[in-house]
């Protein structure tokens, strides 16, 4: 198995549909074990000082019920902070529809299973955009992010936060990676698409 097959084999996807305040949404769903205590995992989701080293530095009234924004344009309202198991945020750019990110996390042995649900009322996701098209993935894009997180955990602090990334560089490494997860979630997207097949 390569190094990219392994990488690839760490994520688990699949797809579903859920009701969210927007309305009945398609929902794209990843499942990471990753090989940190929950309390870690939930800290670097959750504390505002934390994020500000990996992701952005979030704005707004950071509690239940608050709005919060970030530097690029994000922006939303905590839905739902039930630490360490789960947080639920509206999310929305300028230009998208309203989607719901939740984030489930349980502990096991000293792992956190981390599932993360992105639901939207648009009707589909792209699934695969070529790097370098300034287009982003549900999918391959919010797997991105777990990378980033993972980094973090294991005690990479990035020179600027990484924000949530919506190009993905033509070329290189992560360029291969952006295409074998689009591929992946391609096919994830078919096998849903043919079981709900009126």
């Amino acid at each position: 198995m390569s190094d990219l097959d392994i990488i690839l084999e760490k994520t688990v996807r699949s797809y579903g549909r859920r009701q969210i305040q927007a309305g009945h949404a398609l929902m794209i769903v990843m499942e990471r074990d990753i090989p940190h205590p929950i309390g870690e995992v939930w800290s670097a989701l959750a504390d505002p000082e934390q994020l500000r080293q990996w992701v952005a530095d979030p704005e707004g009234d950071l509690r239940r019920g608050g709005t919060y924004t970030l530097p690029d344009g994000s922006h939303g309202t905590i839905l739902r902070c039930d630490g360490p198991r789960l947080l639920t945020v509206s999310w929305a750019r300028e230009g998208s529809s309203v989607a719901e990110v939740e984030f489930h996390l349980t502990g096991e042995d000293g792992f956190t299973r981390f599932e993360l649900r992105y639901a939207s009322v648009r009707k589909g996701f792209a699934v695969t955009a070529a790097p370098g098209a300034g287009l982003w993935t549900g999918g391959a894009g919010w797997e991105y992010f777990l990378d980033v997180l993972e980094e973090y955990l294991a005690g990479t602090i990035p020179d600027e936060p990484q924000g949530i990334r919506f190009e993905i560089e033509a070329e290189g490494p992560l360029a291969q990676l952006f295409e074998a997860r689009n591929e992946r979630w391609l096919r994830t997207a078919h096998d849903f698409d043919q079981e709900h097949i009126p």
